[in-house]
């Protein structure tokens, strides 16, 4: 061993006018987090700059809230964000209720234009954005939202794709975060975050309706849901630590 690190020692020395430290490996500097204003979330860190989040999870479990969180607090702070709106379902005005400061989102709204005589998806639109988008640089967090295409079309986005995205946020500030209904990403999502609804909140109308529902006259008030972290930094080796938060998404002030 002593030998091994004499030689070390010697090939450094002389690789060091062109290669300082060539034998030496890095350290990288821990991960600085973005919030997204919920404490029970936050405590997780999983919002790392410079990786590739992915939420997870059906509707109505808490994707929009998260996201929400992360622009309002990202745009609060003066940075620039964008979302790529893939199937056309961002709301601004839910959005600004939240904090989000709208005049520093880009908001790329996903249709169906012609290109050389050929119609270009939806999907292809948003991967074709985000890709100029990466490359450009200067925005504090990039949202992708597949949470509405069909799990069979976002699984044909190519694991290439991926770890090219992820290769682009390396050593950069900006965070790019992928809402889905499943994971998609492999290996080269930093963070994996699964939502899931754990409690609904009703309030009863004091107004009865004309039309009677199979509950009542009833209003949905709050949704409790719950994150679990599946791929992380806290979590070492993957699932086999069980790190999970709650939040609440109301719906009261939308009325």
């Amino acid at each position: 061993m002593r030998n091994a690190a004499n030689l070390r020692v010697q090939v450094e020395s002389m690789l060091e006018s062109r290669i300082p430290s060539a034998l030496t490996p890095k350290i990288k500097p821990p991960l600085e987090s973005m919030s997204c204003g919920i404490s029970d979330i936050d405590r997780f860190k999983a919002f790392g700059r410079g990786t590739l989040v992915e939420i997870c999870g059906a509707p109505s479990t808490g994707r929009t809230t998260l996201l929400h969180g992360l622009l309002a607090q990202c745009t609060a702070g003066g940075e620039a964000a964008a979302v790529i709106d893939t199937s056309d379902t961002f709301d601004p005005v839910s959005a600004s209720q939240s904090g989000v400061v709208l005049r520093e989102v880009l908001w790329v709204r996903c249709g169906v234009p012609r290109n050389q005589g050929r119609a270009l998806s939806r999907l292809d639109q948003a991967l074709g954005a985000i890709d100029l988008l990466l490359q450009n640089g200067g925005l504090g967090l990039i949202a992708l939202d597949l949470a509405n295409v069909p799990i069979r079309d976002a699984r044909q986005i190519p694991l290439s794709a991926w770890f090219k995205f992820r290769r682009a946020v390396e050593d950069t500030r900006t965070l790019l975060v992928v809402l889905a209904q499943q994971p998609n990403a492999g290996s080269s999502s930093a963070t994996m975050l699964d939502v899931s609804q754990s409690s609904v909140e009703i309030e009863e109308s004091d107004k009865p309706s004309v039309e009677k529902h199979i509950d009542g006259d009833c209003l949905i008030r709050t949704l409790r849901n719950r994150a679990e972290v599946l791929r992380g930094q806290m979590t070492k080796p993957v699932r086999s630590v069980r790190t999970i938060g709650e939040f609440s998404t109301s719906l009261y002030s939308y009325r």
